[in-house]
């Protein structure tokens, strides 16, 4: 990132983990655009000033990969009167409610929220087709208009979910890596989910972005179907015509 680009992360009060996904490599000398794609955790606790910024980035698609419980527990807080579309995609991966009910009764330790999050990364790309085909059918409706993915904490499904659309730009792996792990820096305050007795090092482990779990999903999809391209191709049914047009509207 040059010293004139804009910031990384965009330092919202109600919403710590909000990224910008411009300025990476996406071959053939182009680079992603700032300000037309981000990824973010929870937005349910959007300030009035985080509003102001919100506002300014003129969002035209927002991409919600919440269950339906955490959308009702914890409504987004969106600008009134805003005019960014919604799309709720929303899923939780198999046996991840069950996991965070033992993390709220303090029945699972930090080695077992490790095992069950590889298993659901195992899983993510192949269970989830039908929500990731749709991420990128709203990519085509944005025409290279901003757009944001979201879920709780911005880690998993929208980790995998903007690991995939950098992919489809021309992004490499070691950068896709790389941009996932970020979240560690910009983790999000899950301590609602323990009960007094859970250990501290559950919740670290709850937050963790590991690159061995993308990498986990990454090797899913090698298996599966041979190279990321042919996952987006022949899984989420993302032509080369399509792609082209993404990169001319999302990458310079």
């Amino acid at each position: 990132m040059s010293q004139t680009s804009p910031a990384r992360r965009l330092a919202l009060q109600g919403a710590v983990n909000f990224r910008d996904l411009g300025g990476y490599d996406a071959g053939g000398g182009g680079v992603t655009r700032w300000r037309l794609l981000f990824r973010s955790d929870s937005l349910a606790d959007l300030t009035d000033a985080d509003h102001a910024v919100f506002e300014s980035l003129g969002l035209y698609t927002l991409i919600d990969f919440r269950h339906a419980l955490e959308r009702q527990r914890k409504p987004n807080r969106l600008p009134p009167g805003s005019s960014v579309r919604t799309v709720e995609l929303g899923f939780m991966p198999e046996g991840g409610l069950e996991m965070l009910r033992q993390v709220f009764r303090g029945q699972i330790d930090a080695a077992g929220i490790e095992r069950e999050t590889l298993r659901h990364y195992r899983h993510l790309p192949t269970a989830h087709r039908r929500e990731y085909a749709q991420m990128f059918h709203r990519l085509d409706d944005a025409a290279g208009l901003p757009l944001l993915i979201h879920c709780t904490s911005g880690k998993d499904r929208t980790g995998f979910g903007a690991a995939m659309i950098l992919s489809a730009l021309g992004v490499s792996r070691d950068t896709l890596l790389a941009d996932y792990a970020l979240t560690n820096q910009y983790r999000r305050d899950l301590s609602f989910l323990l009960s007094r007795n859970s250990d501290r090092t559950v919740i670290d482990m709850l937050t963790a972005a590991q690159p061995k779990y993308l990498q986990t999903a990454l090797a899913t999809i090698d298996a599966e179907y041979g190279s990321i391209d042919g996952y987006l191709e022949r899984g989420l049914g993302l032509t080369a015509a399509r792609r082209a047009r993404l990169r001319d509207w999302l990458t310079e």
